[in-house]
């Protein structure tokens, strides 16, 4: 985008969306986190500070060296493109992730505020400098710092590494839909790039993951690192990276459909830890197909749809069935099943019209299924696509209908 460099971070990532995945990053890690944009500028509101930090802050002098030792450590990572692990001008370990699309750096996420356990540098930060120079009480100082996380250089490691990667992806994000956006309305006044909207809108739409899901996903982890010795926090962390970087690595490729089930497979893993013991999944795909080539993420979008408007609305124990059927060796049809609230007659009507229409509507299951079916006939022709059969408090059934393609 030409004019990338002309828009701030609040118009590429929706603010409130971004406080709350801060938040919850900083709750799940016990590390203080901050969003700033490409000149040091905090966006959103701090998550979890420190003491020592909020202090050093209420200094009008220790605030400008703050704000620049930010704005440093953003355009450092932004130059080398990749994490990077730093000492702040106080003396504490911070890191930065570095917030990059299409080669501009429009801002960073940043981390830290502790020392390093292998290392702990705290007894050689000169207090009395600090307090003359920033003109802050000494002994308040000294409390402080005492409060400072001792934290292993491993877990900032890694915790610098997930943040880089979300961080982008919802700028990503962002950026995909001032894309659509533009190019929709440019198509409205020159039909002959019709075809070229829909291919941007096809990438546009999928290279989103839905907040709420990432949003219960963050809360889950959470939840579980105040209750357990982590291995299983860390599982989800890997299930989660896993999927975003599946939808932004193969955003507009053919994968393997073994690959895609994998991807599905970690999606519904996360989703059973966090209904605990109300959700239940089983999948069944035939061994000759999964060499078999498919767009990347059309069958999540379906599961996805299973699991928030169908198994989540119901009180009771919720299953979800994926299997696949190969017929005459030249087609597969995929079946996703579940058990939920499943849809009224009129409104599966309505869905179906809207599926294979070319105008859009706003709700989240229909254009989900729109883009689906639009991909599939994109890359296959008209006669392959999706079928759906529903019946209130029964469930839904959807079929996609692919060519075996090798």
């Amino acid at each position: 985008m030409d004019d990338l460099e002309h828009y701030t971070l609040d118009k590429l990532i929706d603010v409130g969306s971004l406080q709350d995945i801060q938040d919850k990053y900083s709750k799940l890690t016990n590390l203080s986190t901050i969003t700033v944009n490409r000149n040091g500028v905090p966006l959103i509101k701090p998550s979890n500070f420190s003491k020592f930090c909020n202090l050093i802050r209420t200094s009008k002098e220790g605030y400008r060296r703050c704000i620049n030792c930010d704005a440093m450590g953003g355009i450092k990572s932004s130059k080398l493109k990749k994490p990077i692990i730093y000492r702040c001008h106080t003396g504490l370990t911070d890191f930065s992730a570095p917030i990059i699309v299409n080669n501009v750096h429009i801002g960073s996420m940043l981390c830290g505020q502790v020392s390093i356990k292998e290392n702990d540098t705290r007894n050689s930060i000169n207090l009395k400098k600090i307090s003359k120079e920033l003109y802050l009480p000494l002994d308040k100082l000294e409390t402080a710092l005492k409060e400072i996380n001792i934290v292993a250089y491993e877990k900032i490691k890694n915790s610098a590494d997930f943040m880089y990667m979300f961080a982008n992806l919802i700028a990503k994000m962002g950026v995909a839909n001032i894309t659509h956006s533009k190019l929709l309305q440019e198509t409205k006044e020159k039909m002959k790039f019709q075809q070229l909207a829909r291919d941007i809108q096809i990438k546009s739409i999928q290279s989103q993951i839905n907040p709420h899901f990432l949003f219960n996903t963050l809360n889950t982890m959470a939840s579980m690192s105040l209750l357990e010795s982590s291995n299983n926090t860390v599982e989800l962390i890997y299930a989660l990276s896993d999927i975003l970087r599946y939808s932004l690595r193969n955003s507009d490729k053919m994968v393997n459909i073994s690959i895609e089930i994998d991807n599905i497979k970690k999606y519904l893993y996360i989703q059973s830890v966090r209904f605990k013991d109300k959700l239940s999944y089983k999948i069944n795909i035939s061994d000759n197909v999964l060499n078999c080539k498919i767009p990347a993420m059309t069958l999540q979008p379906i599961v996805e749809n299973a699991v928030i408007h169908g198994i989540e609305p119901k009180k009771e124990f919720g299953k979800v069935y994926i299997d696949s059927e190969t017929v005459a060796g030249n087609y597969v049809i995929f079946k996703i099943q579940d058990n939920g609230v499943g849809i009224e007659a009129a409104k599966l009507r309505s869905l179906k019209d809207k599926m294979n229409s070319s105008s859009r509507d706003d709700s989240n299951i229909s254009i989900g299924i729109q883009i689906v079916q639009d991909r599939i006939k994109y890359y296959f022709g008209a006669q392959y696509g999706i079928d759906i059969k529903s019946s209130p408090n029964v469930g839904t059934t959807v079929y996609i209908k692919i060519p075996l393609v090798h």
